[in-house]
Formats: C-alpha cells, sequence, structure tokens
C-alpha cells in the first residue's frame, strides 16, 4: 500500500478511554471473552495479545488465569495503555508488556507459540494486513485457537478510506468538527426516535464506548477490508478451522474464531 499521512494515534485514544473504564466496562468485555471462548479457555494457557490498545482484554485474560500471557502493539502509547492495566493488575510477573510490530517476523517468531493467539481490529490497520495475519499464524500453537477481527469487505470501501484520510490530513479544529457532526447526527437519531440525545455516549459491546469508537473509526489508517471467504481460505491450508465467526456490516468488524487442527 501507498505510505499514508497518518496523525491520528490509537494509542492516545485508548488511553483517554482508559480514563472512563469503570467495572461495567471491565465486565462487559469480559463477557464477550467468556462468550466466545468459554469460562476455562484461557486457564494455565500461554496467551498473546497481539495489538493489545487499551489493555483492557489483556487485563481480563490475565484475570481469568493465563499461565503466561504477552501484549504486544506498535504504537508506544497503546503499550502505556497497556500498561496501566498491567499495573492494575498488580505488575505481574507472569504478564509482559512489550512495543513490537506484527509486521516484524523476527520479533513474531522471538515469542515462541502460544495456546490462545487474540487479536481484534488491529491487523487491517498494519498497512500490510495479509503478511501481519500470516505472521500472527506463526505464533499458534498446535493446537490452538486462533480469535481476530477484521474489517468486512464491501462496495463502501473507497469512500470509507477517503474518509479517514480526510481526517487525518485534517487540522485539530476540521477533526473536531468531523466528531461533532457524527455525534449531531446520532443525537438527532435518538431525538426522532423519542429517545434522550444526550445519551448519544453509551456503552457499547466488549466494554467500549461510543465516542472512543467514532475516534477510533475516523483516524484508523492504514484500512483494508476482507471478506469472510478469503479470511478462511487463507487460514484454511494453515491447519486453521472456522469454529465460530460474526459478520459484521460494512465497515465494521467481523469477528473469526479458528482452531488449529
Amino acid at each position: 500500500m501507498k505510505e499514508e499521512h497518518i496523525s491520528f494515534s490509537f494509542g492516545e485514544n485508548w488511553k483517554n478511554f482508559l480514563g472512563q473504564v469503570d467495572e461495567d466496562d471491565i465486565q462487559r468485555a469480559k463477557k464477550d471473552i467468556l462468550d466466545w471462548l468459554g469460562p476455562d479457555a484461557v486457564k494455565g494457557k500461554r496467551v498473546i495479545d497481539i495489538g493489545s490498545g487499551s489493555g483492557i482484554h489483556s487485563f481480563i485474560f490475565y484475570s481469568m488465569g493465563a499461565k503466561e500471557l504477552i501484549s504486544f502493539d506498535y504504537d508506544i502509547n497503546s503499550v502505556e495503555a497497556t500498561k496501566r492495566m498491567w499495573e492494575r493488575a498488580g505488575k505481574p510477573d507472569n504478564w509482559k508488556v512489550m512495543q513490537g510490530s506484527a509486521l516484524d517476523v523476527n520479533f513474531i517468531k522471538s515469542l515462541g507459540e502460544f495456546d490462545v493467539v487474540y487479536s481484534w481490529g488491529v491487523l487491517h490497520h498494519t498497512g500490510e494486513m495479509w503478511k501481519a495475519i500470516e505472521n500472527s499464524c506463526l505464533t499458534i500453537n498446535a493446537q490452538g485457537t486462533y480469535w481476530i477481527s477484521i474489517y468486512k469487505k464491501g462496495p463502501r470501501y473507497e469512500a470509507d478510506l477517503s474518509l479517514k484520510r480526510r481526517y487525518n490530513k485534517a487540522s485539530a479544529l476540521g477533526k473536531r468538527m468531523m466528531v461533532s457532526r457524527n455525534i449531531l447526527r446520532r443525537m438527532i437519531r435518538l431525538l426522532r426516535k423519542g429517545k434522550n440525545p444526550f445519551k448519544w455516549n453509551k456503552k457499547v459491546g466488549r466494554g467500549m464506548h461510543v465516542y472512543n469508537d467514532i475516534i477510533d473509526w475516523y483516524g484508523g489508517l492504514p484500512y483494508e477490508v476482507a471478506s469472510k471467504e478469503e479470511i478462511v481460505q487463507f487460514c484454511s491450508p494453515k491447519g486453521l478451522s472456522l469454529e465460530m465467526a460474526h459478520e459484521a456490516g460494512e465497515g465494521g468488524c467481523s469477528v473469526y474464531l479458528f482452531k488449529k487442527k
């Protein structure tokens, strides 16, 4: 892909998010993990969080009894955000927080293999999505679980990509105006439905908040997409069998749970 002009930091957005996180957010994020993996999926297991972002999901993997946990992110602000959650957990020795890239195959290989490989909404932001997926597959052990989320492909891709590029090129004021217009549209929709328009910033799945999702969506470059068929066709030759999937609407993140056979 061509060089992108990127002025957005996922990590700065995650730091902002952590300033608002409460126990309810953590429990909602934990419910998502339980719904997909079950209650004992990480207990006594080796787990890796590729692109750990806020660190909230790594925190939950640790609290669910992971034997060893590695969290890494390319964005130093995300590394710092994850370290906050590591500190909240008591700075455990069996949870390591690192800076690294999913595109660095030597770094990836140095980490070894894991029972649970988790990368939610990350690999499509590397600029080389298929290489990132290829590298992440190297970390799955012989009977491992591979849980990833990738933006769904659709006809609106070029328009969405243009929007993200416009946001990243905008001034600070321009960015605020784009976000404000998005929020205003949400408020108007609520008002038309007879609901309180000031409750637009609701808590959503995986422990997230609408405001941070808006920022994440506008700023998220690089930006690539894939269909379910493409993901399955890419992963199947690697001995990965699709166990569960949730296909999002276009512009959303589809979720895939594979098992190594």
